[in-house]
């Protein structure tokens, strides 16, 4: 006697934001090269220089905000460059800020995170987007050029190793080289 088990799991569908009658809420993204901003960055009331502000609806995709942030940076619009978006929220357990990854864009490339939305990635108001931007073949830990670097250097802080048992290192100065 066979018996067959179908499993059925419902997937959430996104409720979609009518964009003529829903507010939009003010996304605040900090950019800068080679790793994510330092959480100590967003202590105490203060928040890293290289602000860029957005307003936007939930359903904003990390594809739309590459555009958005290739539309006031010059440098960011080369082909194959890499977005690496995280998420800063306070840390429910202590008095600090955490980051959490959420996903890779690639400037004139898809990306399997292309589509997803904020909502998805559990964005919530108040919340801040830590954005890598790394021009493609630099040749820095970070760059496309090496692939182990690009997802797993970016939370490393310098001299550390990672999955390959290189050092990450990088540099671009303190501000990432978005200046004051």
């Amino acid at each position: 006697m066979a018996s067959n088990v179908v499993s059925q799991v419902e997937v959430p569908i996104e409720k979609t934001i009518d964009r003529e009658k829903v507010c939009p809420l003010l996304l605040r993204i900090f950019c800068a090269q080679v790793r994510h901003n330092s959480m100590n960055d967003y202590s105490r009331g203060s928040v890293p220089p290289n602000e860029l502000q957005i307003y936007t609806w939930l359903d904003c995709t990390l594809k739309e905000l590459t555009s958005l942030i290739k539309d006031v940076n010059p440098d960011a619009r080369r082909r194959g460059t890499e977005f690496n978006f995280a998420i800063v929220a306070p840390d429910r357990y202590s008095a600090r800020y955490a980051l959490r990854e959420v996903g890779i864009t690639i400037s004139g490339q898809r990306s399997p995170d292309d589509e997803k939305s904020l909502s998805q990635c559990k964005f919530e108001v108040g919340d801040y987007i830590d954005v890598v931007i790394n021009p493609p073949d630099t040749g820095i830990a970070g760059g496309r050029g090496n692939a182990a670097h690009g997802v797993y250097g970016a939370q490393r802080r310098s001299g550390e190793r990672d999955r390959t048992g290189s050092f990450s290192g990088g540099g671009g100065g303190r501000y990432g080289g978005f200046g004051r």
